[in-house]
């Protein structure tokens, strides 16, 4: 009878022994509780999407429906206003054999491409200048100055370089003070060899202060030790800036360019205001060309196949820049 009563205390020990070690193995967990974490993770994430909802909603209603509307109707033939036409991909061929567009297309390329270089050159000039030791006060005063024409409207900019490229503005006066007679009777906006130079020269006045702007707060960033480490070994300022500076704000400046790019790629309403893309389609760009077609010869179909072109070209730059960043964060 003890004996049996002995045996009974050891299975109940060992029993108890196993379960405790399977509670304490690493594999062996209980199985409520990874149901009670995915509640809770489930949980935590639709209180998340509850937050970002309504200006996901918001989005989808400004960008995506609309989005949605222009690639429906590149696909048509807006002959007949009122029945329109499924055309397929015609307005798509219709590049191809219209040298409007052509045109169009390189404007756009020498107008973007152009300011951004001189966008990116004097940004980094007057972030450079406005690095240096200078009084903190004059420094606000001059940064304060330089943002002006960030802050201006394009209605304004417009104008006033209107008025500075009159034939007897501001440029002209300069250029015949310096006796350059020839050149100061130079008509610039309603010459077709200069009105593209004169539209650039106002786009990169207003954009180049977001740049010198980045990139001033890139340049804070670097340490001083290795400018002086660098002059003592002797390194003049181009040195400094070529393998110092530069390399250090690369990734800033990339960035920068990428959003120029994009930014000046679409323009619009420089060019329409100060030359409406003459004189003789010299500054007609890829946004007027747009306009032009859905505004004036109201072709919604072509002109929304040349906005889905657009978009195109913007969204390979935009991944092969997203995919360069992803590369340079994994190594």
């Amino acid at each position: 009878m003890q004996r049996h009563i002995g045996m009974q205390r050891l299975k109940k020990l060992s029993s108890d022994g196993l379960r405790g070690l399977s509670k304490s193995l690493p594999f062996s967990k209980n199985k409520e509780e990874p149901s009670g974490n995915k509640v809770k993770d489930l949980q935590q994430f639709f209180v998340k999407v509850s937050f970002i909802m309504p200006a996901m909603t918001l989005l989808i209603l400004l960008t995506g429906y609309p989005l949605f509307q222009v690639i429906q109707m590149s696909f048509y033939d807006y002959t007949d206003k009122a029945n329109p036409v499924f055309a397929g991909l015609a307005n798509y061929s219709h590049f191809i054999v219209d040298p409007l567009f052509w045109n169009a297309l390189k404007n756009t390329v020498i107008f973007t491409f152009t300011s951004v270089l001189l966008g990116l050159t004097a940004g980094m000039t007057f972030a450079l200048l406005l690095n240096q030791p200078i009084n903190s006060k004059f420094r606000g005063v001059f940064r304060a100055l330089l943002m002006f024409p960030w802050l201006t409207s394009s209605t304004v900019v417009a104008a006033i370089f209107m008025l500075m490229f009159n034939p007897f503005g501001l440029v002209n006066y300069l250029l015949k003070g310096i006796g350059l007679e020839t050149i100061s009777q130079t008509a610039w906006l309603s010459n077709e060899t200069t009105a593209l130079f004169a539209v650039i020269i106002a786009n990169v006045w207003r954009g180049f202060p977001f740049m010198m702007l980045m990139i001033l707060a890139s340049l804070q960033t670097i340490s001083h030790d290795l400018y002086e480490a660098a002059d003592i070994d002797g390194a003049g300022f181009f040195q400094k800036l070529f393998y110092i500076t530069i390399p250090q704000i690369k990734n800033i400046i990339l960035t920068v360019a990428v959003l120029e790019f994009i930014w000046n790629f679409r323009s619009f309403d420089l060019v329409f205001l100060m030359t409406g893309g003459g004189p003789v389609n010299s500054t007609e760009i890829l946004s007027t060309y747009v306009y032009h077609y859905a505004f004036r010869t109201l072709d919604f179909g072509y002109a929304s196949a040349t906005a889905i072109f657009m978009l195109m070209i913007m969204i390979v730059i935009s991944s092969l820049y997203i995919r360069a960043s992803i590369r340079k964060e994994r190594a």
